[in-house]
């Protein structure tokens, strides 16, 4: 095939449309099912008053310091809440899920689709310098502009799970799982990060999640430890402590009981 024949798909995701509206009647509703392209996410982020956001789940208020995601083309809807009195203020981008939309629908299903943005908070820094770059065309170019939108989900994430530290303990210790699995953590320190006991913990945890968390915690590293096996050259021990294994030997015990054969064993 000529090499001018080929054609790549393009790997960057980038802002679509960026505005900032006012509204403070009832009449302000939209239906994201009707809305145009279905290829649009949208963060769309409160500066004053309030909106409500209904999906599957029942109706959620968005107040200030809160931000709704959702795409076009989906069953859910928002609008003006019926007896407010505030205006509704809000700031909206609408951005290609190019590279980032398994993003954008791991923190939905994490924290569905009113979520936390404190002023003071990263998440709304980012938001702030992207939604300004791309009004005032000041954004180096569209790698700056993908590299952005992609901190921007990243720094959501990381709000939410800073703040269920406060409102549910033991939530939080699942993504403090899944985030530090790689470091050597133990039980005892997960639930001190959590501010419970670590009775409370593992008994909350299980409950949940069906799951002990040690039994995860094991998981999560014998897995990350695999994909290492198969896609690099590392040695067993270097795997064993990339992966939060205390040492080569109580790996390889784990991996075996998991695997049914010896790390040594590539493939």
């Amino acid at each position: 095939m000529p090499r001018s024949a080929v054609t790549h798909a393009d790997p960057f995701a980038v802002v679509h449309g960026a505005a900032e509206e006012v509204r403070a009647d009832a009449s302000y509703r939209h239906d994201n099912a009707t809305r145009g392209d279905p290829d649009r996410l949208v963060v769309q982020r409160t500066l004053g008053g309030a909106a409500f956001f209904r999906d599957a789940k029942g109706e959620h208020l968005v107040p200030a310091g809160h931000a709704m995601l959702f795409t076009h083309r989906e069953p859910t809807s928002y609008g003006f809440p019926p007896g407010a009195s505030e205006p509704y203020r809000q700031r909206f981008m609408t951005f290609s899920p190019t590279g980032v939309r398994a993003l954008f629908d791991r923190l939905r299903a994490d924290f569905g689709s009113v979520v936390r943005m404190p002023e003071e908070s990263e998440a709304a820094a980012l938001f702030d310098e992207l939604f300004e770059g791309v009004q005032r065309r000041r954004l180096r170019d569209r790698f700056h502009e993908s590299e952005l939108i992609y901190r921007l989900l990243i720094a959501l994430y990381r709000e939410q799970v800073q703040g269920a530290r406060g409102r549910d303990p033991v939530e939080f210790g699942l993504h403090y799982l899944r985030s530090h699995f790689r470091s050597p953590i133990n039980l005892k320190g997960v639930a001190a990060k959590c501010g419970i006991t670590r009775e409370h913990f593992i008994r909350g945890f299980r409950a949940r999640y069906g799951e002990a968390p040690g039994a995860q915690l094991r998981r999560l590293r014998l897995e990350h430890a695999r994909t290492m096996l198969a896609a690099t050259e590392l040695g067993v021990a270097e795997v064993a402590r990339a992966s939060g294994f205390a040492s080569a030997n109580s790996f390889g015990r784990a991996y075996r009981a998991q695997f049914g054969r010896s790390p040594r064993e590539r493939g």
